[in-house]
């Protein structure tokens, strides 16, 4: 399919906040994410009585879906409230149509790969896989300017600071998230091809097994076949300094990787922890893969970086 940019004007457009997965945990952080959002600059669009907490979802199925589609056809620019789940439950009830017409930047992380994922397969949709709003307010001044620089379409500088697992130069469609989102989307008509893609994956609280089951689901459904490159994040615990846990996880990508020559990196500091990489998903991106260096560039924007003259007026 044709892939279209949103074009960007900030702060002058307006910032939809979604919430298609979990409520806040602590009201107060996503007070402190909106008033932080607002002292920078951006034009908040909230409606607090859009959230409607149903257990462990900010509201129900039906409701998450409709206040999502009312900001598809609202604004061009959303951000996610938070993570958590509840995403998967609505895919089929997303807009991809008025998305389709309306391209736009769709901002978060977690639970929200599967929406993004799925917007850029169905709509052409390229997003941020960057901080939430409940975060905002505890985030620092990098991570601020590297989603506002990605919104005002910006290429941000390289990520140089990788290390090389497998050697290897590819160039290819940015694709990832939070590996368990994207292993739950395999089988539906959601997830989008990953033939020749740079996949970078993170994921938390998850055991050694449980990892390995995963990329057992990714190679039993052919997806590592596809793949032109891997990026691994960071796959933390309750421990984040759990040596072993480390050594697992490059022992399960070292087994699996094994049996392709593309390319794979390690050591991308994304993941559920601030201060983290604010990364672009769906666009074209070079992953290089040498005993001096691991690096990804970004090659393309994720918004055009002005209105065309048609949007101007």
């Amino acid at each position: 399919m044709n892939y279209s940019l949103s074009s960007a004007r900030l702060p002058d457009r307006p910032l939809s906040i979604v919430a298609p997965a979990s409520p806040p945990r602590i009201p107060e952080r996503l007070e402190r994410g909106l008033n932080a959002l607002a002292a920078d600059g951006y034009m908040i669009h909230w409606d607090p009585d859009q959230l409607a907490p149903h257990g462990y979802l900010a509201g129900s199925d039906t409701q998450r879906s409709e206040q999502f589609n009312q900001a598809l056809m609202r604004n061009r620019f959303l951000m996610a409230l938070r993570g958590g789940y509840g995403c998967l439950r609505i895919l089929n009830k997303i807009d991809y149509s008025t998305a389709r017409r309306k391209p736009g930047v769709l901002i978060g992380y977690s639970d929200i790969t599967a929406l993004q994922l799925s917007l850029f397969k169905h709509s052409g949709w390229r997003s941020i896989s960057g901080p939430v709003v409940v975060e905002w307010g505890e985030i620092d001044t990098a991570m601020k300017e590297a989603t506002r620089e990605l919104l005002e379409g910006q290429l941000p500088p390289p990520v140089a600071d990788l290390q090389t697992f497998q050697e290897g130069q590819c160039m290819g469609t940015l694709l990832g998230g939070n590996l368990s989102s994207i292993v739950r989307m395999i089988g539906s008509p959601h997830l989008p091809s990953f033939q020749g893609a740079l996949l970078f994956i993170e994921d938390v609280n998850e055991a050694a097994y449980r990892i390995d089951a995963m990329f057992a689901q990714l190679e039993n459904a052919g997806i590592l076949k596809e793949l032109g490159g891997l990026i691994v994040g960071a796959f933390t615990e309750p421990d984040i300094n759990n040596e072993q846990s480390r050594r697992n996880v490059n022992e399960i990508v070292a087994g699996y990787a094994g049996e392709y020559t593309w390319p794979v990196v390690t050591g991308l500091a994304y993941g559920h922890f601030i201060p983290r990489r604010v990364l672009p998903i769906g666009v074209l991106a070079r992953l290089t893969a040498t005993v001096k260096e691991g690096r990804l560039d970004i090659l393309e924007p994720v918004v055009h970086p002005k209105f065309s003259q048609t949007e101007q007026k």
